[in-house]
């Protein structure tokens, strides 16, 4: 009997869930594994409640658990986050990587503040 074709999905097809937020926002960044050593300073490229891209020197590897600090405006305190990097892409070779990360183990305070980063892009304010 005939194997019944894959289903693939259509090229370009967006599979996120959350809307992403094309602002660029301060953050540092660490490996989880070894909180003692704090990368530079770098930019968010995006950012949605699922997860963000951001620029880095540091050539992570997929799977790798990273933790984050990030900076907005309209927040007066950092936000500490957390997540797992997905894909990696070199953009200069050698020297900058691109990272996808998903976000994990939110806490209620990390999901209110991601919340509020997508109202204030999207409307202007965070009420």
């Amino acid at each position: 009997m005939p194997q019944e074709p894959q289903k693939k999905e259509p090229v370009g097809i967006e599979r996120r869930q959350s809307i992403r937020i094309n602002k660029n926002y301060i953050l540092r960044f660490f490996l989880k594994d070894n909180p003692s050593i704090k990368f530079e300073i770098s930019q968010i490229e995006n950012i949605s409640k699922g997860g963000m891209c951001f620029t880095s020197t540091v050539a992570f590897t997929a799977g790798d658990l990273v933790s984050i600090e990030l900076r907005a405006p309209f927040i007066v305190d950092t936000l500490y986050l957390e997540g797992r990097i997905l894909h990696i892409s070199e953009k200069v070779k050698g020297l900058i990587y691109q990272n996808n990360l998903q976000f994990q183990n939110l806490t209620p305070l990390a999901v209110e503040m991601l919340e509020k980063i997508e109202k204030y892009n999207l409307n202007g304010d965070i009420k």
